[in-house]
């Protein structure tokens, strides 16, 4: 029950946080590069509010935070349809990027929900959210096409939605020490610079982030299709990443993810360049960045897991929330870039060369890094007085090709606790020689025995020599 309403309140959330676009062009007819601009906005919004609220889900518990962020989520989206202003329309609009931070509320929650084992997968599933906003979306056109009336609706759903989390989540936030929001936000910002795995992410979802507020413009300003139709390959392509972030948090939990990520960026480079040389056919166009949202929607469901699986209890919301962060800043790259590069040039294909070059390099980077990306993301963490005492922790090959992140950080929060004696090898060749070892003790009982009853006989010739010897001995004495 908890997964499937922290699902369905991230698609409501996320339709909330998109709102504007559709209502910059239905309702007020807002140019192309304006556009771009002011849909930026929500982005940034969401950029600055994701990790203060994921350290509030830290302190609070998903149980407060998410049915805040869901009521927050609300307001903005009932002065975004009963506005008439153009001003105050983008001021909701851009407010509701606080709608984005209930993705930071429910993944911090099923991360300290569900065992490391069923993580990924849950988190996947969490991540089906954007396929329930593309279904709002199309409804809501369908019955309101300006959006006034569906906004309405979608207000109201929210606070439904806020209103049944608060009865139903249980989130197990314990006890610790209390301290300053800001420089617990400070602390994770520094911790995310130092490792990888949060750039990483951040490409990944941000270039989902991306297509779906930009895509249809795109679509619509390159290739001169219509506004329906550009929503409905924009549509086809949340859906289609969506299932594959499912599809990226279940390998997580049982195969290693550098391979995986390399294959994922180095198709999505490629990808670009077929967009880049054939830039005229929409088809082509639609269907390589259809392929390249299900690449980006692999690699960020797989990096979502390893982040969920690294994160302790009780920073678990600081980690996606710094993480989340960067992935909407991310989010602005993209659509920066093409709307650049084609003011200079006008043309996109040098952006889209430029795009592919730097995934490329990003796929260059995971395959000479291998396992050190997939380690995860570091996480502080600030050990309470205790006595000290030695840990043995034993750990098996196979723990570290699935599940590394978690051990490295389970292993560094008991080395700042205890005296600590890591046990590291595999099991199989000392499985395999028990096999073999089993008739060879069978064979060598038997040896035993032979050599014994071998040795019994030797023993009695021994004593018989032995009288013999003293006999002589006697008579040589007498």
């Amino acid at each position: 029950m908890t997964l499937v309403l922290a699902t369905v309140g991230l698609g409501l959330n996320l339709r909330a946080w998109i709102l504007l676009g559709p209502h910059l062009h239905e309702r007020f007819a807002v140019g192309t590069g304006h556009y771009v601009l002011l849909m930026g906005l929500p982005l940034l919004v969401a950029a600055l509010v994701r990790l203060p609220v994921g350290v509030l889900t830290d302190r609070y518990g998903a149980r407060v935070m998410f049915p805040a962020v869901c009521l927050a989520s609300a307001a903005c989206v009932f002065g975004l349809g009963l506005t008439s202003s153009l001003p105050v329309a983008v001021l909701a609009g851009s407010a509701a990027g606080v709608a984005s931070s209930a993705f930071v509320v429910g993944a911090a929650l099923l991360s300290r929900l569900f065992p490391y084992g069923r993580r990924g997968l849950a988190l996947g599933v969490f991540t089906l959210g954007p396929v329930v906003a593309a279904l709002v979306s199309a409804l809501s056109r369908g019955a309101d096409q300006y959006g006034r009336g569906a906004a309405v609706v979608l207000g109201s759903s929210l606070i439904v939605v806020a209103a049944l989390s608060a009865g139903v989540f249980r989130d197990p936030v314990g006890p610790h020490r209390r301290r300053s929001g800001l420089r617990r936000c400070v602390e994770m910002v520094v911790v995310a610079s130092r490792t990888s795995l949060s750039l990483l992410y951040g490409l990944a979802l941000g270039g989902l982030v991306a297509a779906s507020i930009y895509l249809p413009v795109y679509l619509t300003a390159a290739f001169g299709l219509g506004w329906f139709h550009a929503l409905t390959l924009t549509g086809i392509v949340i859906i289609l990443s969506a299932f594959a972030r499912l599809v990226g948090g279940w390998w997580t939990d049982r195969r290693p993810t550098a391979r995986l990520l390399v294959a994922c960026y180095m198709i999505a480079a490629g990808l670009c360049l077929v967009v880049a040389v054939e830039p005229r056919r929409w088809w082509l166009a639609a269907s390589m960045i259809a392929l390249g949202a299900v690449c980006d929607g692999l690699a960020s469901g797989a990096l979502l897991a390893l982040i969920g699986k690294a994160a302790r209890d009780d920073s678990a919301g600081a980690v996606m929330g710094v993480t989340g962060a960067v992935a909407a800043l991310a989010a602005l790259l993209p659509p920066l870039l093409l709307a650049g590069v084609s003011r200079l040039g006008h043309s996109y294909s040098a952006a889209w060369v430029l795009l592919a070059a730097f995934l490329l390099g990003v796929a260059l980077y995971v395959r000479a890094h291998g396992l050190r990306v997939g380690l995860g993301l570091v996480v502080q963490f600030q050990p309470g007085p205790s006595a000290t005492r030695m840990t043995v922790a034993v750990v098996g090959e196979p723990d570290m090709d699935i599940g590394a992140a978690a051990v490295v950080a389970r292993v560094a929060e008991l080395a700042s606790t205890d005296e600590l004696v890591v046990v590291f090898g595999s099991d199989a060749d000392d499985r395999a020689r028990d096999e073999r070892g089993g008739g060879g003790r069978r064979r060598t009982d038997a040896d035993d025995r032979a050599r014994h009853e071998r040795g019994g006989g030797g023993r009695r010739r021994t004593d018989a020599d032995d009288r013999a010897r003293h006999e002589r001995g006697g008579g040589g004495l007498r």
